[in-house]
């Protein structure tokens, strides 16, 4: 009977990686260059379609995006190194597994007169150039326009910045629990709402992934956070200790930004907060999904973990005395997917430890993370725009 269980295993492994090379094979970024006014990006193999469109933003900036279908890029590779006169940044990201995103912010009237052939996408940073790239293809999209965001009446000032925040779980998706009547999706919502509030009155955009009790796929969570060009991305949530007799031992709060995991607390978080949309994919297929996340996203992602976790460590500390730092954290986690702006998940704590359960419930309590949670995105985005 093992010998027949042993002859299997090699099969069933071919049969993985089989599944993963499939899934996760396309056309490579493989380098970029600017020369004569023009950014040129080179793939591995010929290029299926690339798609356009604009989204001007109240600061004067227009978002020019650009999807390359079939593009995948491996990890390390990256754009943001480029600078040219009139353009604020250059960024490239794994919008979809079979999508490949570059964004090209600037004051230009419009930047849609871009061109592909072969293996090539070239794109003029200058308005009115078209395209050196003879034979190719040239896209004429100066209509192309995505939905403006709408102004609040009763604000007179432009918003600063987007943000997309997520309330973990919801609907049928309880999260974590404890004490009966103590659910993870109730706290992070409560969490979720105040900090909206808090940003609002200090002239952000805001938007959640859900503002009731209703279940939102993994996926679709950081989908609608591109829909809404958001600047930041940040997922709330509660954690659990294993089992009972941790339960007295495990608090603090953690902070984590998408990156393969580095230690065996960061994986057990992932996998607690994936089990909802992956508990059908065997390891290697999530790594294999993962890995295709750019370095700069990472770095950026980290250093806004940093801010936000400083910031609710200082909050909860002035008023309820010691609070255990859980640190940032690079991890797996399945909503964090996708994001095209700097990303984190906010574990806020442990409802399953006496006190700081209780605290979790607390107006109060929440009050203090909620702010604690928009200093630290202050923080970030004051230093990355100085």
């Amino acid at each position: 009977m093992e010998k027949k269980i042993l002859t299997k295993k090699p099969k069933i492994l071919w049969v993985l990686l089989f599944f993963v090379n499939f899934l996760f094979a396309g056309n490579e970024f493989v380098k970029s260059e600017i020369r004569k006014a023009e950014l040129k990006l080179y793939f591995s193999s010929d290029i299926e379609r690339v798609t356009y469109f604009a989204v001007p933003t109240e600061e004067g900036i227009t978002k020019y995006v650009y999807d390359i279908h079939g593009g995948v890029l491996p990890q390390g590779k990256g754009i943001s190194h480029h600078s040219f006169r009139n353009i604020e940044s250059f960024k490239i990201g794994q919008n979809s597994p079979t999508r490949l995103r570059v964004v090209i912010r600037s004051k230009q009237k419009a930047l849609d007169k871009h061109a592909y052939r072969d293996n090539i996408l070239a794109i003029p940073l200058i308005y009115g150039q078209t395209s050196t790239l003879k034979g190719g293809k040239t896209i004429d999209n100066s209509r192309a326009t995505a939905p403006k965001i709408k102004k609040r009446k009763d604000s007179k000032q432009s918003k600063r910045y987007t943000v997309v925040i997520d309330a973990g779980h919801g609907g049928k998706d309880n999260g974590a629990s404890c004490c009966e009547d103590r659910k993870e999706k109730e706290i992070v919502l409560s969490v979720a709402q105040r900090l909206k509030d808090r940003l609002e009155r200090l002239d952000y955009q805001v938007y959640m992934t859900r503002d009731d009790d209703t279940f939102v796929k993994l996926p679709k969570r950081t989908e609608f956070a591109n829909q809404k060009n958001a600047d930041i991305f940040v997922s709330i949530h509660a954690n659990a200790a294993p089992n009972k007799k941790l339960a007295k031992i495990f608090r603090g709060l953690e902070t984590y930004y998408l990156s393969p995991a580095q230690t065996q607390r960061a994986k057990e978080a992932a996998e607690k907060e994936n089990s909802v949309v992956l508990e059908k994919a065997d390891y290697y297929t999530k790594n294999a999904y993962i890995s295709l996340i750019n370095r700069e996203k990472i770095v950026e992602s980290h250093k806004l973990g940093l801010d936000i976790n400083r910031y609710m460590l200082r909050n909860l500390q002035e008023h309820y005395g010691e609070v255990e730092d859980g640190g940032v954290k690079p991890a797996n986690f399945w909503v964090l997917v996708g994001a095209l702006m700097p990303a984190v998940l906010v574990e806020i704590g442990y409802i399953t430890h006496p006190k700081e359960g209780e605290n979790l419930e607390k107006k109060y309590y929440q009050k203090l993370l909620a702010k604690g949670i928009a200093e630290g995105i202050e923080r970030y985005l004051s230093n990355i725009h100085q």
